[in-house]
């Protein structure tokens, strides 16, 4: 059972190669289980709106790249329907880390909360999104994105 769960993360990392967006903002994922997903970027100039801060746009990205790796982990080829984020302080760090739990599953909704931290855990943003769920098979999900694909 336990190898199966590492293909299938497999799976969702491969899957998650193809985001051209999260790879170039420089987001990696972390930690994916059952009960929640963690995903982070290291903090360039290129993130840091006019007042130095991290821009919000990066933080709505690393909290929604959280969201969909968690929703996908659980319900394959889930999409985001929507997402609010709550601004808490200004990040002014090194790292920012997001970690998404799914909240509900109620028919093809994936309700779930994601927070996202700095280095030293001060909470930034508070977030909710939710997912509209194909729910893919998972065996047809792992031959899709394991061929040939090493993470």
């Amino acid at each position: 059972m336990e190898t199966q769960k590492l293909i299938y993360k497999r799976a969702v990392r491969n899957f998650f190669c193809g985001d051209k967006y999260v790879q170039h903002s420089g987001a990696s994922i972390d930690e994916i289980s059952d009960e929640k997903t963690v995903v982070s970027a290291w903090v360039e100039e290129k993130h840091l709106n006019g007042n130095g801060f991290v821009q919000g746009g990066m933080l709505y990205m690393i909290a929604d790249f959280a969201f969909a790796v968690h929703a996908n982990y659980l319900h394959p080829n889930t999409v985001t329907q929507c997402g609010q984020i709550t601004y808490l302080r200004p990040a002014v760090c090194k790292k920012i880390i997001a970690t998404a739990t799914e909240t509900e599953k109620v028919g093809r909704n994936s309700v779930a909360q994601v927070t996202i931290e700095d280095e030293e855990g001060n909470r930034l943003c508070v977030c909710h999104f939710n997912g509209f769920t194909k729910d893919v098979d998972k065996a047809q999900f792992i031959e899709k994105y394991n061929k040939g694909k090493q993470e």
